[in-house]
């Protein structure tokens, strides 16, 4: 009885393994077995769980802002991809070292031929690394300002203050001029002028200039708030009232409900904006002129 338990559990053993190294195709020296395609299977497993393990483990930090989270994911991501192609490549029987040894020059091939891409490839690569532009900033290129979502290998996705999504190509980042309001702190300085009548009492004028920004819940407290003349105006003095806010998405709408207070309370304490006043003068015939006429 022993015997024969032995003699079939050897028999199960001897077709697992016979079913493991089973053929699937053959095409001249190369060939392709059950155990290399689910060897291929188990990599690409269990380099989409170390993705999902990584990724996880980088956004759960608490010291790290989100755009250097979805840079150093990203950055990861793109390493474990190439290194899992090399070895689901191994898995599956195919010699590499040809592919390694002849990369260099169909890289040149295909570069010469797609310039382009491959700029905006290296460009996204230097973007995910120097950190000049991260997800979550507010950037202005080309006279569009709006918030980084997403930065790939050949793009990066603004979404703009109408909601709309404008994709730039990563050269575009690296080679043109662009501001970028949230690069060393998410504080940015902004200003508002306002122009009052030259009989104004000054000091009343900056202390309602003051109030108005105090008031209004976007602007920090916890920094400068403070109002210049800035100069004297053909009909008016000129003020300019500074003040710091994180809402750089929202900085139209608050510079607007800043002008609407400003306005009340100026015409509430009797502080007037001056129009602009012109005088207009017309020449005057004499009396050569006149006797020439009759």
């Amino acid at each position: 009885m022993k015997d024969q338990m032995h003699k079939m559990s050897g028999d199960v053993g001897l077709s697992f393994q016979q079913f493991l190294e089973y053929n699937i195709f053959s095409v001249g020296k190369y060939s392709l077995s059950v155990y290399e395609i689910l060897a291929a299977i188990l990599v690409i497993l269990l380099a989409i769980i170390l993705n999902k393990s990584v990724k996880k483990l980088v956004y759960n930090s608490k010291k790290v802002d989100i755009g250097r989270k979805f840079a150093v994911s990203q950055i990861l991501f793109y390493i474990i991809f190439i290194i899992a192609t090399i070895l689901v490549l191994k898995s599956l029987g195919v010699d590499i070292s040809p592919l390694l040894l002849g990369s260099g020059a169909i890289l040149v091939g295909i570069g010469l031929g797609l310039q382009n891409l491959f700029l905006d490839f290296i460009s996204g690569i230097i973007i995910l690394f120097d950190r000049s532009v991260m997800v979550g900033d507010v950037i202005d290129i080309g006279d569009t300002i709006g918030e980084v979502k997403e930065i790939r290998m050949r793009t990066t996705t603004i979404e703009t203050r109408e909601r709309k999504s404008v994709i730039y190509p990563n050269s575009l980042l690296t080679k043109d001029k662009l501001t970028n309001f949230s690069h060393d702190s998410p504080a940015v300085i902004f200003v508002i002028e306002v122009g009052v009548h030259y009989d104004t009492d000054i000091d009343l004028a900056v202390r309602l200039l003051e109030e108005a920004a105090r008031e209004n819940k976007a602007v920090l407290q916890d920094k400068p708030i403070f109002v210049r003349l800035e100069n004297f105006g053909d009909s008016s003095l000129d003020l300019k009232l500074y003040y710091y806010s994180v809402e750089l998405f929202a900085a139209p709408q608050v510079r607007s409900d800043l002008r609407m207070v400003i306005l009340k309370k100026f015409r509430d304490n009797n502080v007037n904006i001056p129009y602009p006043i012109r005088t207009l003068e017309f020449p005057s015939k004499d009396n050569n002129d006149i006797e020439k006429e009759q």
